[in-house]
């Protein structure tokens, strides 16, 4: 079985993307807000999120840096509205898909992803520099 996080809170287009999403095999958790996301990832694992959101409601936490903290080896996928500019995070998914949502978009995200192969997390940035103990030309001779 695969399991999906589907967040969205428009109502009619969170059950036309649940009803896609058990066509192609998977079983959904369907939420309306970040916050009831954020808790339904702390209580299950998912193969694949799928979110409407980049904000919490009033939070100023960033909802993809909180998923990748919850479920760091989860796919994210981003809807964004047909008509709308794409948000400032929208690097921070491993994908996007345009609402109102397709089957052939939502099959083509989650098999072939951004390099073909499947949807895949986006990897970490790194922790530490190359260089330690600050720039070389900083320090006296």
């Amino acid at each position: 079985m695969k399991y999906a996080l589907l967040n969205d809170e428009d109502a009619a287009s969170r059950r036309h993307s649940a009803t896609l999403l058990k066509s192609l095999g998977y079983t959904v958790a369907e939420t309306g807000t970040a916050a009831a996301a954020l808790n339904a990832t702390r209580a299950l694992r998912f193969d694949v999120i799928l979110t409407a959101q980049t904000h919490g409601d009033g939070d100023r936490r960033a909802l993809p840096g909180e998923l990748m903290r919850l479920a760091p080896r989860t796919p994210t996928i981003l809807l964004v509205p047909h008509d709308g500019p794409l948000p400032p995070q929208y690097r921070s998914f491993s994908g996007t898909v345009t609402k109102p949502v397709t089957v052939r978009a939502l099959r083509h995200a989650l098999e072939f992803g951004l390099d073909g192969s499947g949807a895949l997390p986006v990897p970490p940035p790194p922790r530490h520099e190359r260089r330690h103990n600050g720039q070389r030309r900083s320090r006296p001779r």
